[in-house]
C-alpha cells in the first residue's frame, strides 16, 4: 500500500513533464519555464464547498426565469377559455348583423 508520499526521483519527473508540456504550449511572451501552481492552503472540504456554492448559484441564474413564470391554474384557463367563447360569439353576432 502506498504512503501517499513520492521520491525526490518521481518528483523530478513529473516536473519534467509538466515542462515538457509546456514547451508545447507556451506563447513567445510567456515564461520559459512553466509557472507553478498556486498553493491554497484550503482544505478539501473548502475547496469542494466553494465549488458547491458557484454551481449552485449558476444553477439558480439559469433558472431564474423559469421560476418567475407560472403556469395557469384550471380557473384561470376556464375563465380564458369563456372569454375566446364570448368574443366569438360577438364577432359572429357583429358579422351576421352586417351582412343582412
Amino acid at each position: 500500500m502506498s504512503s501517499g508520499f513520492i521520491t525526490e526521483s518521481e518528483a523530478a519527473d513529473v516536473r519534467k513533464r509538466r515542462q515538457e508540456e509546456w514547451e508545447k504550449v507556451r506563447k513567445p511572451n510567456d515564461p520559459v519555464e512553466r509557472p507553478e501552481e498556486p498553493y491554497d492552503p484550503r482544505s478539501l472540504y473548502e475547496k469542494l464547498q466553494e465549488q458547491k456554492q458557484r454551481r449552485d448559484l449558476e444553477y439558480e441564474e439559469a433558472h431564474k426565469l423559469k421560476n418567475m413564470i407560472k403556469g395557469l391554474d384550471d380557473d384561470e384557463i376556464e375563465f380564458l377559455d369563456l372569454v375566446d367563447r364570448t368574443k366569438l360569439e360577438a364577432d359572429r353576432k357583429k358579422g351576421t348583423g352586417r351582412r343582412t
